[in-house]
């Protein structure tokens, strides 16, 4: 079970470095609705298109929600009804779920310690570590109008090795993706809680991805990010797969947003990461297949 736990923190790790916000924002407060759609094979294997999650965001100084409109998630983070609040000058993610009236936060350097907390304690006998990281990006100059805006193009790529190693044993995975991005300079923000790291984990397996990522997106101008497409191939052999994700931003509009927005409700309990996590497995286990 520690390993599981172990691979858990990992992948919630990177998932979770995606969607922090930068702190250097500026102050004029934004709303916009954002898809996500994915292409990929289904648990059968058949390859088809689906969306991941819609949902409408707001954005002011250094924080940011989202509102969850539609998920493929069946319950707990990320699922139809819930929000996210990011906090750039906290370094933090709140999850809140009004059905329930409870909220987990997720502390984003605590994740990194909390998995390699994780690893010394199973004491050399099983670990997961990030291998072989390589990051760029490449200027691929001015991109088409979106939405109205005129936008810059860019191209992320990276490749790691995700290594599992019990009882001496190496089991490695790798894993490569190519991303573009449009940005809309025009925009003085940083909205999309999907669009680029803040901050680099001192520890834990995500360190060193974190840190060439963080690289990486500072060379790119600021500005909303109205599109990405990212294409990414994991696995080896019979178990390798391809999977394109594509986000876009429309309905962007300028307005005053309050700050209460960004706040937890009074009354809303806490519930902690792995109690969340757990709960949001099991809701997965309950779910129909695909």
């Amino acid at each position: 079970m520690r390993i599981a736990q172990i691979a858990r923190v990992t992948r919630t790790s990177a998932c979770i470095a995606s969607i922090t916000l930068s702190g250097a924002l500026g102050a004029q407060g934004l709303s916009y609705d954002m898809s996500t759609t994915a292409t990929g094979p289904d648990r059968t294997g058949v390859v088809a298109t689906r969306t991941v999650m819609a949902a409408h965001g707001q954005f002011a100084g250094s924080s940011s929600r989202i509102d969850v409109t539609q998920s493929l998630s069946p319950g707990g983070m990320m699922s139809q009804g819930t929000y996210m609040i990011t906090s750039g000058s906290k370094g933090t993610v709140t999850s809140v779920d009004p059905a329930k009236h409870q909220y987990t936060v997720i502390d984003i350097a605590e994740l990194g310690k909390s998995a390699s907390d994780m690893q010394t304690s199973l004491s050399g006998v099983a670990k997961i570590e990030i291998a072989n990281v390589k990051v760029d990006v490449q200027d691929l100059g001015a991109g088409e109008p979106l939405d109205g805006y005129p936008t810059y193009k860019y191209r992320i790529t990276q490749s790691y090795t995700m290594n599992i190693i019990v009882m001496g044993r190496t089991t490695g995975s790798p894993s490569q993706s190519v991303t573009d991005i449009w940005v809309a300079p025009q925009l003085d923000g940083l909205m999309d809680p999907s669009a680029r790291p803040s901050t680099a984990s001192s520890s834990g397996p995500m360190a060193e991805l974190t840190k060439q990522l963080l690289l990486a997106y500072g060379k790119v101008r600021k500005g909303l990010m109205l599109k990405r497409i990212s294409t990414m191939e994991s696995g080896a052999g019979a178990r390798k797969h391809t999977t394109t994700v594509t986000t876009t931003i429309t309905n962007v509009k300028k307005s005053a947003i309050s700050p209460s927005v960004f706040e937890v409700p009074s009354g809303y309990s806490k519930v902690e990461m792995f109690d969340a996590a757990a709960a949001q497995t099991a809701a997965g286990g309950r779910g129909k297949p695909e």
